[in-house]
């Protein structure tokens, strides 16, 4: 028998075509059957209905993480998790705290510090020898595009002078005079280098954490996530204990992925076999794999992502993963086989090979292929308009979105011309968002992103300065767009997710105020109430 429930007197912001507003929601099993006004829901209801008064609270359709990496984070997060305002000698003392408290661990690992507060050289073995010198230990920074090991953890990998960086210049470990490492690891192939060698996870502890993020997320309202991908290591969870915590009802999101990212030219012969495979196994509307991910280049805060002039901090060079050639060439191969593309992409010359390759795409006929440039932090002028001329998704991470003194010695007055989103919307860019949890900074909630979207500015922080240009502001609808309807389309789920309309899935989310009633500033602070997901409530407040 099937089960019907209404919900009247809302505020119900359906995010549909038209931005209409509604009364009223009624759903039937785990679908919407009709969004309007009260009085058309009572005609849908009878005796077995249960009927929600919101009394005035503000529905919003399911928020969406559009990029996230909940498989990897349930690996990150088994150790010392640091803040990303803490000072050098601040992480170094909670490092020695968390080892203090865990003498039984044959290893330790973290996550959390803030590239920024090291010099270009990046920070130093010896450090954290002096904690521990006799377990080998791994502390990636805020952005995992970088990590800080002790001497234990290089020479149980086999790491020496003699050991060839995987990219020159863009994968590899800083060194001193001598050509020995430092401890100090520049993205993720000499990260892999070590995590292949030394077993720094508790199997026992992955399950919890993963099962404890899907918590979190609902009392977020988030109610789908879109996983980033993952190292071989994380590939066990993915394809094994996700879908086995979906189906026990553990994993409360619905789950959209590609397994392995491409992060190495050499990962190309490996990753697009078996995605062709996983695009066939994996399709239902709970797990999807079905979109290709290309690490392109790294971060702003590394120092590793591709800009088309030097570093302003040190004059150096960074160049992307592929050439714009080969971009095309892998997209088209990707959109040949009906996969959707994903491409990290944060300086400007790896967001021309995004671009370069969307430009392929469209002209070889593939209209259809989802194409995401994740993060755009730095793009060029005359590129902005690209992304509304070749339909290129802008999913970015608004909690970044803030003013950074520290980073205009990195990257000088180009860091005041940083994520000129609103420009890209009004070419007809569709704008997403995600947390880039576990590399979230300042937090993974969606009110978070969406009021630091529309302020520039740190939350909670009013004296701190505001990231130009000041124009880049966002609107309110904007932000929950970003989190709705955007990040469905991206997914190729816009048909089934994202708005209020009779037909799509009953994934809502219930708040106590109307996000456009509250200043800019409170709106981290609204409570959420309730989240539902194929009309089961999955967390309420």
């Amino acid at each position: 028998m099937s089960r019907r429930k209404a919900y009247t007197n809302g505020k119900i912001y359906t995010v549909n075509e038209n931005r209409d507003w509604a009364e009223a929601v009624v759903i039937e099993d785990n679908k919407i059957i009709y969004a309007g006004d009260n009085d058309g829901a009572k005609k849908l209801c009878d005796a077995d209905t249960e009927v929600c008064d919101l009394a005035g609270k503000m529905m919003l359709p399911g928020f969406i993480d559009g990029h996230c990496h909940p498989v990897l984070a349930a690996h990150y997060l088994c150790g010392v998790y640091l803040q990303i305002e803490y000072s050098p000698e601040e992480c170094l003392a909670e490092i020695k705290k968390f080892v203090e408290q865990h003498p039984e661990n044959d290893t330790y690992f973290g996550i959390g510090y803030a590239e920024w507060i090291f010099d270009e050289t990046g920070p130093k073995k010896e450090m954290l020898d002096e904690i521990c010198a006799d377990k080998p230990m791994m502390i990636l920074g805020s952005s995992a595009h970088e990590a800080w090991v002790n001497t234990k953890a290089l020479e149980l990998a086999g790491i020496t002078k003699d050991t060839p960086d995987p990219i020159p210049g863009f994968h590899y470990f800083h060194r001193d005079a001598d050509g020995n490492p430092t401890g100090h690891l520049l993205e993720m192939g000499p990260e892999n280098m070590i995590m292949e060698k030394v077993n720094f996870f508790d199997a026992d502890t992955i399950e919890d954490v993963l099962a404890a993020a899907s918590d979190e997320y609902a009392a977020m309202g988030v109610t789908a996530t879109c996983d980033m991908g993952t190292p071989e290591f994380g590939l066990g969870v993915y394809f094994e204990t996700v879908p086995e915590m979906i189906e026990k009802g553990l994993y409360k999101q619905r789950f959209n992925g590609c397994g392995r990212m491409v992060a190495d030219k050499g990962d190309v012969p490996i990753v697009m076999p078996r995605l062709k495979r996983y695009k066939e196994q994996y399709d239902t509307d709970k797990f999807r794999i079905n979109f290709l991910k290309i690490i392109n280049d790294g971060t702003l805060e590394t120092r590793s992502a591709a800009l088309s002039e030097p570093y302003d901090e040190d004059g150096s060079m960074v160049y992307p993963l592929f050439t714009r050639e080969e971009m095309a060439e892998l997209g088209l191969e990707a959109a040949k086989e009906g996969l959707n593309i994903n491409v990290h992409g944060i300086g400007d010359e790896a967001i021309s090979g995004t671009l370069a390759m969307a430009k392929a795409i469209r002209e070889a006929g593939y209209d259809d292929c989802r194409i995401t440039n994740s993060h755009c932090d730095y793009v060029k002028d005359e590129e902005l308009a690209l992304f509304g001329k070749y339909d290129v998704i802008a999913n970015t991470t608004c909690v970044w979105h803030y003013g950074n003194p520290d980073m205009e010695k990195v990257i000088g007055d180009r860091q005041n011309h940083t994520f000129r989103i609103k420009t890209m919307i009004k070419g007809g860019c569709r704008m997403g968002q995600g947390s880039d949890f576990p590399v979230d900074e300042f937090g993974r909630e969606p009110l978070k992103g969406i009021e630091m979207g529309c302020s520039r500015q740190l939350f909670d922080h009013p004296e701190l300065p505001v990231l130009k240009p000041y124009e880049e502001k966002l609107s309110v609808d904007d932000g929950i767009a970003s989190y709705t309807i955007n990040n469905a389309y991206q997914m190729g789920m816009e048909d089934k997710l994202g708005s209020i309309e009779a037909g799509k899935y009953a994934d809502l989310v219930i708040l106590e105020k109307n996000l456009f009633d509250v200043p800019v500033s409170e709106i981290h602070k609204v409570k959420v109430c309730e989240t539902i997901v194929d009309g089961e409530t999955v967390y309420k407040g």
